[in-house]
């Protein structure tokens, strides 16, 4: 989420907002489709994110001195998404498989006095992007209760807050950002575009409540809390760029980055919607 920017730190060009635009205007439409199209298709557009996000996670670590096993960690990320979409009993050994592999690699290595550091990385690689990817579609697959089985309404709704409190924070930090949030983490990012943020998440959980009928409660705090959610996901995010020293995760969104730029925000929100709206009591 490139978002909250302050007006003194962020470029005006034209250039930059016509890309994301165009970037917007392909993706936001397809990714609407993946979601109501669900398995296998969903399955398949997560995939596609967790293999590229992954790689951009291990190239920017590699920067700074470390060797993921990146075999280890695609691999894992990948079992995280088929699970999700398939349930299945060998789940909770995908973790613990990994660490293994991974400890065994670092173990038969050249360079074992950086195991620690090497197997940290390639575990948080994969739980940062292929575990929280996982939950769009576990957000696909939750039913909210009687009236609201199973279906895309969970995701669309956590999707829609994210893309609104992204662009709310984008351009109120553009027009009125004047407070730095938290300069030593990201000193591009205002407490005015974060406040926009939460403010324009909740909004859109009050929209679902009018489209879909959900209970009004829910939606605004499933709205306020993913809101909230995907501003920490950028700032993370903005913290690992900070530390490897570099602009952007990637290139493959133009006008965004890569994928860890775009859906940093949504891969906090989506967990922390999910839990809300698992827990919420049902009627």
């Amino acid at each position: 989420m490139d978002s909250m920017a302050s007006p003194a730190s962020r470029p005006r060009g034209a250039g930059g907002l016509v890309s994301r635009a165009a970037t917007a205007l392909l993706g936001v439409p397809l990714t609407v489709l993946l979601i109501v199209a669900g398995s296998p298709w969903l399955l398949l557009g997560i995939a596609g994110a967790i293999v590229v996000g992954l790689l951009e996670f291990y190239r920017m670590v590699e920067r700074i001195g470390y060797r993921p096993v990146r075999e280890a960690g695609l691999c894992a990320g990948l079992l995280f998404a088929l699970a999700a979409a398939r349930p299945s009993p060998w789940e909770p050994l995908i973790l613990p498989a990994l660490l293994a592999y991974t400890t065994l690699v670092q173990l038969s290595g050249a360079h074992p006095d950086r195991g620690v550091g090497n197997t940290g990385v390639t575990v948080l690689g994969a739980l940062y992007v292929g575990y929280l990817f996982s939950y769009v579609i576990r957000l696909r697959a939750l039913s909210l209760g009687p009236g609201h089985p199973a279906g895309p309404l969970p995701a669309l709704l956590v999707v829609c807050v994210v893309w609104a409190a992204d662009s709310a924070a984008y351009f109120v930090g553009l027009a009125m950002g004047r407070h730095k949030l938290l300069p030593r983490v990201s000193p591009n990012k205002s407490l005015e575009g974060a406040v926009a943020a939460v403010l324009a998440g909740t909004g859109v959980g009050l929209v679902f409540v009018w489209a879909s009928g959900l209970p009004a409660l829910m939606a605004g705090v499933v709205g306020a809390l993913c809101a909230s959610a995907s501003v920490c996901g950028d700032l993370w995010e903005s913290a690992i760029k900070r530390e490897v020293g570099v602009k952007d995760a990637g290139w493959v969104l133009p006008g965004h980055g890569g994928i860890l730029d775009r859906f940093d925000g949504l891969l906090f929100a989506a967990v922390t919607g999910y839990a809300v709206m698992l827990w919420w009591p049902k009627a």
